[in-house]
């Protein structure tokens, strides 16, 4: 969608571009594409060293989540041996323990095969090799994948079946072991948003993006860290207010419109140019290069 006339655009519109600008080259984006493109098939691969909940952040943060988890979950067991509650909680949270102390070995495996399928994959002389240094950790990989995929399942189960007993208001629960109650409570919530991610990011990148297109010709989704350019980047270049009847000497080879938005220029419109020398409104071409950092004629990379 073009932008229209001169290229000169409200202050909030400029503002909520910019804003957009950088969140779609900043890191939580990027990784958020990259979980949406890898959970529906369309990512550069599917082996595990490229999968995003791989990454030693991403594993980082799970391992304080399980630790946290684990600890709080023994803390309140132990300070509330006088609740009794209708409904066999403690059975409940004790079973969630264990499945979070299973997860910590396959946890630390994920960790230690992604780097191992990075290094094989760097390091292979040819495919045959590769081939044969892959045939014994593929059995490894089968059975781990195999135990996530269980304990996933359990906490799937699990999850329905917490609902079921900490939910039941009919039997005062919640009175009988208010401590217990509200640790499932904590539990079943953290689960519930780990459930409700895909349909968060389907709302982002499905929805959102598309109107932020459709309403400012922003393609979010263009953009990155990589191939933006910064404002930095952007103050470097020259610019000018554009004098339709006394050209300056400097700037008569200049065209006569804007190929962005395919709008003459005006009087006093605000150009810009690059560093190969083709102009353009200066509003437009700097939406074009927080996008793609080259000019948008011929191709030409801005110097970083």
């Amino acid at each position: 969608m073009p932008v229209q006339g001169e290229g000169a655009g409200s202050p909030p519109t400029l503002f909520i571009t910019r804003l957009l600008a950088r969140a779609s080259r900043s890191r939580w984006y990027i990784f958020l594409r990259h979980v949406y493109r890898y959970q529906n098939g369309t990512g550069p691969g599917s082996e595990l060293s490229s999968s995003p909940f791989n990454s030693p952040a991403w594993l980082a943060f799970e391992l304080a989540v399980l630790l946290t988890q684990i600890v709080i979950t023994t803390v309140v067991m132990a300070v509330s041996n006088n609740e009794r509650p209708f409904w066999p909680l403690r059975i409940w949270i004790f079973a969630y323990d264990v499945a979070n102390l299973l997860s910590l070995p396959l946890l630390y495996w994920r960790h230690r095969h992604a780097a191992e399928v990075g290094n094989s994959t760097r390091y292979a002389e040819d495919v045959e090799q590769q081939g044969r240094n892959d045939e014994l950790p593929r059995t490894t990989s089968y059975l781990m994948n195999k135990s996530r995929s269980c304990l996933e399942l359990f906490y799937a189960m699990w999850f329905v079946m917490g609902n079921v007993w900490v939910f039941d208001s009919r039997l005062g629960t919640f009175n009988k072991a208010p401590k217990l109650h509200a640790l499932c409570i904590s539990l079943l919530a953290w689960n519930a948003i780990i459930y409700t991610l895909p349909f968060l990011l389907f709302l982002l990148l499905c929805c959102f993006v598309p109107m932020v297109n459709y309403i400012l010709g922003y393609n979010m989704n263009l953009a990155s860290s990589e191939r933006g350019a910064s404002d930095e980047q952007l103050s470097e270049l020259p610019q000018w207010r554009f004098k339709g009847a006394n050209k300056s000497s400097n700037h008569r080879d200049e065209n006569s419109e804007c190929c962005i938005c395919l709008a003459k220029y005006k009087e006093r419109d605000e150009l810009r140019r690059l560093p190969c020398s083709h102009v353009f409104h200066q509003q437009c071409v700097d939406r074009w290069l927080r996008i793609i950092s080259s000019c948008p004629l011929c191709k030409q990379e801005l110097k970083k």
